[in-house]
């Protein structure tokens, strides 16, 4: 909610820099270059946002298998010991805080890191999209704790524990050679 808030609020930021400020020192005593400066500037906040907030996850779901959806204990001594094809649907946000969903392997999600971007994990392998939707999402960030929600039949907060240190034990895979 946060994430999505901040969002908006940047989006508005650049469009009242752009319809409001920026028309108003349009006139011969200011310089030519003023209002194109204001633009840019408008647009700063956004662009950095927009940036810095791509890889957060949202909502991360694990395909189960159908003995591992018979009880809750059986669900999580499968997130136990998850098999590398083991299939997560991570939802992150996009620009428009229009929700993403990616279908990935376990075992193409390595551990990563960025200096200026928050990143925790990486797919390896991203499977092909159609051109419309962009390209894949390659880089995720996720707390390693779950955050607490209302209990419900479908939903074990405790397998991200589980989840999380598999994909943070994951090593890159190297081709040979190299």
């Amino acid at each position: 909610m946060f994430l999505s808030m901040l969002r908006l609020t940047t989006v508005f930021l650049f469009g009242v820099s752009c319809v409001v400020v920026a028309p108003g020192f349009d006139g011969p005593e200011f310089p030519w270059y003023l209002p194109a400066a204001i633009i840019v500037g408008g647009s700063l906040p956004m662009l950095f946002v927009a940036y810095t907030a791509a890889p957060y996850v949202n909502f991360v779901h694990l395909a189960l298998p159908v003995f591992a959806r018979r009880s809750r204990e059986q669900a999580i001594q499968y997130a136990k010991n998850l098999p590398p094809t083991a299939t997560l649907y991570i939802n992150t946000m996009r620009f428009t805080t229009i929700p993403r969903q990616t279908e990935v392997q376990l075992g193409d999600l390595v551990r990563d890191r960025k200096l200026f971007r928050p990143i925790t994990f990486r797919n390896t392998n991203p499977k092909p999209v159609p051109w419309w939707q962009g390209r894949p999402l390659r880089e995720f960030y996720a707390d390693e704790k779950s955050k607490p929600g209302r209990q419900t039949s479908a939903f074990y907060p405790e397998l991200w524990e589980h989840v999380y240190r598999r994909i943070q034990s994951n090593q890159p895979k190297t081709k040979h050679g190299k």
